[in-house]
């Protein structure tokens, strides 16, 4: 099959861009047209468009000169009339709006002004070079796919002859070898200078391949479906021969009332001019429903299209001529952040994560223009004023286990843990991103909380659980609003649930001595742990206790939550209550509290755990948890020698209310007959590199038993 499209604003879709592009490349111009001539999507004229006595052709054509609507009139800047700040903040920022900037050519003295101005003038200087008009991948599908190039003057000559409804159009973004002098003619505009795309090289891979910049050369019927630009990039596109009309759509034009097409804008949505004759005269006369700003771009104009925005391409050369001439590039304006930041957290956590901390250390002006909740702020190393209830923040690198056992497991003391981040994921799972999360197990049933809210909203209702597919419930998040409303996937044993996704998911080795898990039987608790946590943002939990004074660890992948915790020995204090057939306490929601001069005396902590952060909370403490952004984490419970006492005594209750051989009896009877070793696993050393353990070497106890280097080292 082929790959065929524009490029950058006008360019491949998302998953098109991706694919690598091999060296090879049809060699002579005759084997690249008879390739072209093989495929028959791009090879019919089922509309006759290229009939020049055809009322369609002559539809078409008017459009180089058909007036916008004046509410539809994107608006028109001269090169130098607007500064870069005015610009950014009148049109990167907000909900973006597009422009039009003539003149950056002439006014930046670019060779091409003059020298791609007319196609004879193009072709005198490029006519030989080759460029890719597609791409082919082997029909069994397997290796890189393979250039088809064509030089320009060929390529020129075929525009010219075609009579096809989708001929094919070039879109170069190799720019290696003599196509580099291509480069020497244009340059970024200065309006557009600031990209934080070009940060650092990581940062600029995060594009599919090269596809950030493009020469762009079309005949008459080419140009590019309606569709959105990759990565949340925003986009400028300089004419600089022929005619454009483009049409642009704002970030929340409902797709199938625009004409977008569901699928891959340039392998499904048929011929780019179709669109134009289908759904451009009803747009048109809609005015402004749906937002739709409508331009023609002529030669010297400069077209900015904000992130996020819908937008697609007629090309229109002049007449006398067969092809028009552009250049273009996706860029990462720091106005746009604010838009993009969320669905970039959404969809690739731990890159955004790396994104913004290479701004703040790269760029000393990031406070400028950083959203406020990407601020670096201060996190305090102690939080609290009680010496009897505080909570530390300490680095892993600079923690023993031994250390983190005897000064903040045993003594019960609350506990978080910087510096695990980079080593808790696999790099193949993007951060546990939403896309990859539906990508890979979107199918998977899971129980999903419909109204984990605050007490106003929830209005006394019992917790409300609905069975769906996992991507239906990320579908739900991202859409955000109401749809979102109270929305939590909570506590999902990955074990029991989505055991795939231990693949992909390391456990605190601080943690990994859980007694659970030593024991010869196994019981109901064997495969509870790690479990998962998606929230959208503002759900939460109600004020609760985890069972059997259980110690608990979060590491929070995505988002913040802010934690209320209470000391363990004041719950009392918080009017708890234990329902008929119950065994552990449930207590009312904070508003019913206030003002108790109990409660007032209660010693509490309010913290925010931020992405890359890992909490230990101890057993018995009374907590609350808020989502205070769309948030993804995992967690665990367990059991060790400090709590051992204590969560035997609740579960011998537990068990005592079973029929005989119920399963927190046997939960018991497995623990009451190892003699566990308190002091296993106290390493004095400082790790820096094994602090994470496997789930395989985790169930089983395995973990626990090691020495401070593991067994297999090089796998960790």
């Amino acid at each position: 099959g082929s790959v065929c499209g524009g490029g950058g604003a006008e360019g491949p879709s998302e998953a098109e861009a991706a694919g690598a592009v091999g060296e090879e490349a049809a060699a002579r111009p005759q084997q690249a047209l008879e390739i072209l001539a093989s495929i028959p999507s791009h090879n019919h004229s089922e509309r006759g468009l290229a009939d020049p006595s055809g009322a369609l052709a002559a539809e078409l054509a008017s459009l180089a000169s058909l007036e916008p609507v004046p509410e539809q009139a994107g608006a028109r800047f001269v090169a130098g009339e607007i500064s870069p700040e005015a610009f950014a903040a009148g049109f990167v920022g907000g909900e973006g709006r597009p422009a039009v900037i003539s003149g950056i050519p002439q006014a930046e003295k670019w060779p091409a002004a003059t020298q791609w101005r007319r196609q004879s003038d193009f072709l005198a200087k490029y006519g030989r070079l080759p460029v890719q008009v597609t791409e082919m991948f082997a029909a069994h599908g397997i290796g890189r796919p393979f250039r088809v190039e064509l030089p320009l003057e060929e390529y020129v000559s075929y525009a010219k002859s075609n009579d096809f409804d989708w001929p094919f159009y070039v879109w170069e973004r190799n720019f290696n070898g003599e196509r580099s002098k291509l480069l020497e003619d244009w340059q970024v505009p200065r309006l557009f200078a600031d990209d934080l795309y070009d940060i650092t090289p990581e940062v600029r891979d995060f594009l599919p391949l090269t596809c950030h910049l493009f020469l762009l050369v079309g005949g008459r019927r080419t140009g590019s479906n309606l569709h959105l630009d990759p990565k949340w990039s925003s986009a400028w596109n300089t004419l600089l021969c022929g005619r454009k009309r483009w049409v642009m759509f704002p970030r929340d034009a409902p797709a199938k009332e625009i004409g977008a097409s569901e699928g891959d804008a340039y392998k499904s949505a048929g011929p780019q001019a179709y669109w134009w004759l289908d759904h451009y005269p009803r747009l048109r006369a809609q005015g402004s429903k749906y937002g739709m700003v409508d331009i023609v771009q002529g030669p010297g104009d400069t077209i900015f299209v904000p992130a996020g925005w819908w937008h697609a391409t007629l090309s229109l050369p002049e007449d006398g001529e067969d092809v028009t001439i552009a250049c273009t590039r996706n860029v990462f304006p720091p106005a746009s952040l604010n838009y993009v930041l969320p669905r970039m957290r959404a969809a690739d956590p731990a890159f955004a994560r790396f994104f913004v901390e290479t701004i703040r250390r790269l760029r000393p002006d990031a406070p400028s223009f950083l959203p406020a909740e990407a601020v670096e702020v201060e996190r305090p190393a102690i939080v609290g004023s009680c010496e009897s209830w505080r909570l530390e923040r300490r680095q892993a690198a600079s923690l023993s286990l031994a250390e983190c056992r005897r000064d903040f497991i045993r003594p019960g003391r609350p506990l978080i843990i910087g510096g695990l981040g980079t080593h808790m994921l696999s790099t193949e799972c993007c951060g546990l991103s939403r896309e990859w999360l539906s990508a890979n197990f979107g199918e998977k049933l899971v129980a999903v909380y419909r109204n984990f809210q605050d007490h106003e909203r929830r209005g006394g209702e019992q917790d409300q659980a609905e069975l769906m597919r996992l991507r239906e419930a990320l579908a739900l998040l991202r859409k955000g609003g109401k749809e979102a409303e109270g929305l939590y996937l909570y506590d999902l044993s990955l074990p029991l649930q989505l055991p795939g996704l231990l693949n992909h998911i390391l456990m605190p080795r601080y943690f990994a001595h859980c007694y659970l898990q030593q024991t010869m039987r196994v019981h109901c608790f064997s495969r509870s742990w790690p479990t998962l946590f998606i929230g959208a943002a503002n759900s939460q939990a109600k004020l609760h206790v985890d069972q059997w004074h259980g110690h608990f660890w979060m590491y929070m992948i995505s988002g913040r939550k802010r934690w209320t915790i209470f000391h363990p020995e004041d719950a009392h204090l918080l009017r708890p209550t234990v329902p008929e057939g119950r065994h552990h306490p449930v207590f009312p929601d904070l508003h019913e509290l206030e003002g108790d001069e109990g409660f007032e005396r209660a010693r509490r902590l309010d913290i925010v755990l931020e992405e890359g952060e890992t909490l230990f909370v101890p057993g018995g403490a009374p907590h609350l948890v808020v989502n205070l952004t769309d948030s993804v984490a995992v967690a665990g419970n367990f059991l060790d020698e400090s709590n051992f006492d204590v969560a035997m005594a609740d579960l011998r209750t537990m068990a005592s209310a079973e029929a005989p051989g119920g399963s927190i009896g046997g939960v018991v009877t497995a623990l009451d007959e190892i003699e566990f070793d308190p002091d296993c696993s106290m390493h004095v050393d400082r790790l820096d590199q094994f602090l994470v353990v496997r789930y395989q070497d985790f169930q089983g106890g395995a973990a626990a038993r090691w020495n401070a280097v593991p067994p297999d080292a090089d796998d960790y």
